[in-house]
């Protein structure tokens, strides 16, 4: 049975618990700027996007929109049911509940799910003056030209470098063109031993309701009619130096909601084609070998606005699961093979 809370009671609980110091015992979470950031326990994620705000003791993920305080945090991260959740935390902060007042939950619940919602879909990204990226320089990037990607797509692309903090960057612009956020490769070949991400966002990233070098392909793609989807720009920039200039990178393995609709309301594009690395299955609905709902749902939404291809590694062309190669990593003849056997989604 569920019990009862008043809003002033739930609330003095979270205000009563260092939501920083709890959660740093289970991930690791690193700061910048005024804010932590760690890997979300709550999906799986590559770059960490899971924030906690000290100011505020409140958590965010910029990836899932998963947020609130401890309260949250328990019953999501521990599955903990309600009750459970509020006497743990009240324990956390030495609050003894028999002498709080009990009222209303359902509310706070309703409200907790509300809000959820509208930062997931309201978010809204500061744009960014040019001069921001500008500052970065121009030059020659050895190791991506030595992976086949040609210094026309990187001049195209706009990538530059980080002198000062050893990455290679790049711009991110919403639908209208607008500079939203400048992302961070490093060019450490060590940087797990360093424990240094490999991939960082420069600005919060908000809800991502944008694709990666859309701003240039995005005629290819009009014209085509299709549009393909990596997980990471520099496929799309390899595919565009072999000629085909109709992709984009989604910058992850799923699709969120904004960029499902960035697909279905462009009235030139009547085909999707899912081009994830090899460590994605569709078939068995997995990434890295481990069950991933997320990906199944995509194409569940996908396949009923638009005819969705996938790209399936059937004879093993890029090394499996653990060799995490994109399709077109291995040069444009394996890449021919895959999508010439690309699979439709029925």
């Amino acid at each position: 049975m569920m019990v009862q809370y008043d809003d002033e009671t739930l609330q003095t609980i979270n205000d009563n618990v260092d939501l920083l110091a709890y959660v740093s015992q289970q991930i690791d979470m690193r700061q910048r700027g005024r804010d932590y950031f760690g890997r979300c326990p709550f999906h799986q994620e590559r770059t960490p996007s899971f924030s906690i705000t000290p100011e505020t003791n409140k958590f965010y993920c910029f990836g899932c929109g998963a947020g609130g305080g401890i309260i949250q945090y328990l019953m999501q991260a521990e599955n903990l049911d309600f009750n459970s959740a509020v006497s743990k935390a009240s324990h956390l902060a030495n609050i003894d509940l028999n002498t709080m007042c009990r009222s209303q939950t359902v509310m706070f619940n309703r409200n907790l799910k509300q809000s959820k919602q509208e930062r997931s879909h309201k978010a809204q990204h500061t744009i960014l003056p040019y001069s921001e990226y500008a500052k970065y320089d121009k030059g020659i990037i050895t190791s991506w030209l030595s992976e086949g990607i040609r210094q026309e797509e990187i001049d195209l692309f706009d990538i530059r470098l980080d002198r000062r903090s050893k990455r290679i960057v790049y711009p991110v612009y919403d639908t209208k063109g607008n500079l939203i956020n400048i992302k961070g490769r490093t060019m450490l070949d060590n940087y797990k031993s360093l424990g240094i991400e490999k991939y960082i966002n420069y600005y919060p990233v908000g809800t991502v309701d944008y694709f990666q070098g859309l701003m240039v392909t995005l005629p290819y793609i009009e014209q085509s009619g299709e549009i393909i989807i990596f997980e990471g720009l520099k496929s799309v920039m390899k595919l565009f130096g072999f000629g085909i200039r109709n992709s984009v990178s989604a910058e992850k393995h799923t699709l969120t909601t904004e960029q499902i609709q960035i697909i279905i309301h462009n009235p030139h594009i009547n085909s999707v084609v899912l081009a994830y690395d090899s460590d994605v299955s569709y078939t068995r609905r997995t990434f890295d070998g481990k069950p991933n709902r997320k990906v199944y749902e995509n194409m569940c939404m996908l396949k009923r606005f638009i005819n969705l291809y996938v790209i399936e590694d059937r004879h093993n062309l890029l090394g499996g699961v653990e060799a995490k190669n994109s399709p077109v990593d291995l040069g444009l003849d394996i890449w021919n093979e895959l999508y010439r056997n690309k699979r439709k989604v029925t």
